[in-house]
């Protein structure tokens, strides 16, 4: 009797010690596998974590040496358009003072035209009024210095405007100055004055000329019954 509940109180003890040794050996196995697994996941998720920082660190070295170089690049256009900026202002102020020296040699020089002109023009307003007046031998000399003179001015684009009798008016060249009575048809030229002179297409001056008019009519006298 005493036999047989000491060996129940032992299985007793056993199944005790069992359980326990089963349930520790199992905690420590399920602590074991729950540490892998956490310091799994913390090396993964690490990993990933440093992973990522990679790609963050070169994608912020790509941008930073993409920003440095655009700057780089950028402040070498700056400094070429400021370079272009001056070339421009350089040729704009040289091309300001071409115009101007030009503008100053273009009224000089049409000073001197005009001089030219006048002085051409004057000279053969002498030699015509020395043909009315001199005397055959000289006139003679005198209209060959014209043929001569104008020669010369012709090759410049001036040319004398010398109306002749019955030669119809033309406002553009002529310059009625007096009306006479003559046989040839009324509006017509009677006679040059003087001389017109012109240089291409400028008038320099008008030919002035009589004109003929209408002969006056006098009023018939009527037949008194």
């Amino acid at each position: 009797m005493n036999s047989k509940k000491w060996n129940n109180k032992n299985l007793q003890n056993f199944d005790e010690i069992l359980r326990e040794t089963i349930h520790e050996t199992l905690q420590k196995i399920i602590d074991e596998n729950l540490k892998n697994h956490i310091e799994t996941s913390i090396v993964e998720t690490f990993n990933k974590y440093i992973d990522e920082q990679k790609k963050l660190q070169r994608t912020y070295y790509t941008n930073t040496n993409a920003i440095l170089d655009n700057s780089i690049a950028v402040k070498e256009l700056y400094d070429k358009l400021e370079q272009t900026l001056a070339e421009l202002d350089n040729f704009r102020n040289s091309v300001e003072k071409m115009l101007m020296e030009q503008r100053q040699i273009n009224g000089e020089l049409q000073r001197k035209i005009n001089h030219w002109e006048q002085a051409a023009t004057e000279f053969f307003c002498l030699l015509e009024r020395a043909v009315d007046y001199e005397t055959d031998e000289n006139t003679r000399l005198i209209n060959r210095i014209l043929d001569g003179f104008a020669r010369i001015v012709i090759n410049l684009g001036m040319e004398r405007i010398i109306p002749q009798p019955n030669e119809s008016l033309n406002e553009n060249f002529h310059e009625a100055i007096a009306e006479e009575e003559s046989n040839i048809i009324p509006g017509k030229i009677v006679k040059c004055v003087s001389w017109g002179y012109k240089i291409g297409d400028k008038m320099i001056e008008k030919a002035k000329v009589v004109v003929a008019k209408s002969p006056v009519q006098e009023p018939e006298i009527g037949t008194q019954l």
